[in-house]
């Protein structure tokens, strides 16, 4: 590939970042839901949203890898854009259903999609020593979108609450039509039948689990991101209503904890150089338990402490994930891979969602923490276990 044709799906790439992040309606999303429908049919809802992702995460990664990361990606734009048009306007819980599940769709057919083509145009210059600062530099602007739709949204939403939403359809869509700009990498392709595409789908499992070393790996990373994801969906938000923070200042909130992870994503170059990828996930990891851990026993000023320091500590675990994985997976597997990866990240959620909204209808989100923060650490240790007994077996078996 060419190296203006590199530079431009890496300034095309770096757009994306910035605007697809750029998500007003992430602050007050749950503020707007409980509008029209109850608590426990807002965690059908995401739950339900959450098993289609499940069902659509693999078949997109291959679709991706067979049909081409920028179809994928065209597409996946203009299949969210109408579904925020949809969503600002519904009033039912029938019709969130249906949009929520059509926009799964959307962000599984953008899914690792957008990161292996960027690590393949790399590698196709002879580049990919370089994705290590992309990565980072991606990071740094997908938290200042979040930073500016947090921030706005709450302003929009206490100006009209369906205006959000509208806004997003608009910025989504002219994403769609930016990411027309991009160019195919052609490293590693090959022509494919409609057989080889449900033979794709489990190259992404093969990928994570080829071998212990790795395979402990992505086990360590499922566990810490479910964490995350679990917080960013539905319990950070829900843990500021409770402390009774209003939704405009859910918004500053929020976008304070994405200024901080912008800047920790900028400089994570440096810090990784001095301090180890290890050392940072492990910082990462004990922010996001601590987080958990002590929200029931604190009040609204500490409590938004620890939904701040949980959002800032986000980029230090996707940036070591992201430099990690690329460097284990083939190209021609890479998108199925990193698709595989999300969807085992994503699936405790999926499978959880309407439990863990009926149990905070029940008690709370900080009870939940609790629960959550503790079974991370049980789950940790028990990996770390299992692992340990296995390589000694091997070693004696030898």
């Amino acid at each position: 590939m060419k190296s203006y044709q590199v530079e431009t799906n890496l300034r095309t790439a770096y757009f994306f970042s910035f605007v697809s992040q750029m998500f007003f309606p992430i602050a007050i999303w749950l503020f707007f839901y409980t509008k029209f429908i109850t608590f426990k049919e807002i965690a059908l809802v995401s739950s339900l949203g959450y098993v289609a992702s499940i069902l659509f995460e693999i078949p997109t990664g291959a679709f991706a890898d067979i049909v081409g990361r920028r179809k994928a990606i065209v597409l996946s734009y203009f299949i969210f854009s109408i579904t925020m048009l949809g969503i600002a306007f519904a009033t039912t819980f029938p019709i969130f259903l249906i949009l929520v599940i059509a926009g799964a769709l959307g962000d599984a057919l953008y899914s690792g999609s957008l990161e292996a083509l960027v690590y393949d145009s790399l590698k196709e210059n002879g580049e990919e020593n370089k994705f290590d600062f992309v990565t980072s530099r991606i990071e740094t602007l997908t938290w200042l979108g979040l930073f500016i739709g947090s921030a706005l949204g709450g302003f929009m939403y206490q100006y009209w609450f369906r205006l959000p939403y509208i806004v997003q359809a608009i910025v989504t869509l002219i994403a769609g039509v930016y990411a027309l700009k991009l160019v195919e990498p052609i490293i590693d392709t090959k022509k494919y039948k409609l057989s080889d595409f449900i033979i794709q789908n489990t190259q992404g499992i093969k990928e994570l689990f080829k071998n212990a070393h790795i395979a402990q790996f992505a086990i360590i990373f499922i566990i810490i991101g479910s964490g995350y994801h679990i917080a960013a969906s539905i319990l950070g938000i829900s843990q500021a209503r409770e402390y009774g923070i209003e939704p405009r200042t859910v918004g500053i909130l929020f976008a304070g904890g994405y200024v901080i992870a912008a800047l920790s994503s900028h400089f994570y170059q440096r810090l990784r150089r001095k301090l180890g990828g290890k050392v940072l996930l492990i910082i990462a990891t004990c922010m996001l338990i601590a987080s958990f851990l002590f929200a029931k026993f604190v009040g609204a000023l500490l409590g938004a402490l620890f939904i701040f320091m949980r959002i800032a500590s986000s980029t230090t675990f996707r940036n070591t994930r992201s430099i990690l994985f690329n460097k284990f997976f083939t190209s021609e597997n890479r998108a199925t891979a990193l698709s595989t990866l999300t969807l085992l990240t994503n699936l405790p959620y999926a499978i959880l969602a309407y439990f863990i909204g009926d149990y905070i209808d029940k008690t709370s989100p900080n009870s939940l923490a609790l629960i959550l923060g503790l079974g991370i650490i049980v789950l940790l240790i028990g990996q770390q276990g299992i692992f340990s007994i296995r390589k000694k077996l091997h070693h004696s078996a030898m």
